[in-house]
């Protein structure tokens, strides 16, 4: 999947740390082994959103997230994890602002798509 000609993605400051942390943190964790899989498994989210972002249906954020975006694409890693990217687009410029996934705010995000 190829981005559309021109977009881009920026990533607010939060979501750079949380990505940057995100690999470590799983490892600490027990989610992976080793902390080379982590990373693996962090880029081929990153590479996803970018790849996919200009490309995926844009689904309305529901009001309790509309502070982080006014959009959200899901992302699905495994069976049983999904991600959601929060993002503002304007023109070919996607920000994005926040990332969660279903077992992290599966309270707040149960019932999305």
């Amino acid at each position: 999947m190829a981005m559309e000609t021109g977009a881009k993605v920026v990533y607010a400051k939060n979501c750079k740390s949380y990505l940057n942390n995100l690999a470590y943190k799983l490892f600490e964790k027990d989610y992976f082994g080793f902390l080379i899989y982590a990373k693996d498994y962090v880029e081929r989210i990153v590479d996803e959103i970018e790849s996919s972002i200009s490309i995926k249906q844009h689904k309305t954020a529901p009001v309790r997230f509309k502070k982080y975006g006014s959009h959200y694409i899901t992302i699905k890693t495994t069976k049983r994890t999904t991600w959601y990217v929060f993002f503002f687009h304007k023109k070919d410029i996607y920000f994005v602002n926040f990332i969660t996934n279903n077992h992290v705010s599966a309270h707040y995000i149960r019932g999305l798509r």
